[in-house]
């Protein structure tokens, strides 16, 4: 009974909003090399731009409504509801700062190592 209790408690502090201060860590705009965070997000030619807000993500052409945000340890984790050139889809998306780094996971595919844009 008490092992049901601690789940149920550690469920319900999963579902709670992630605070400010911890989504002051990942939010701002972040690109793999500095040449990147020079130009726009809808750059064609331009090297990938990830930019993250309290309220929405975008990454390779996905404009995304964040829907659910949580943070587990030091990795923040968002299920993000975009659209894009593949239409309408939900991405899972987890992001894990480290050393003035973010690494993000998007969609359980794509992978990078990211550095704040000044």
């Amino acid at each position: 009974m008490t092992y049901l209790k601690s789940a149920a408690a550690a469920l319900m502090l999963a579902a709670l909003p992630v605070p400010s201060h911890a989504a002051d860590a990942i939010t701002g705009r972040w690109a793999a090399d500095a040449a990147a965070c020079e130009g726009g997000f809808f750059d064609a030619g331009a090297a990938p731009l990830l930019v993250v807000t309290s309220y929405a993500v975008r990454w390779r052409g996905d404009s995304c409504r964040v829907g659910r945000m949580y943070k587990a340890g030091e990795t923040t984790y968002i299920q993000a509801f975009c659209w894009g050139e593949a239409g309408e889809r939900s991405i899972p998306v987890s992001l894990r700062p480290n050393a003035g780094r973010l690494a993000l996971s998007w969609d359980r595919a794509a992978q990078a190592e990211l550095k704040r844009c000044p």
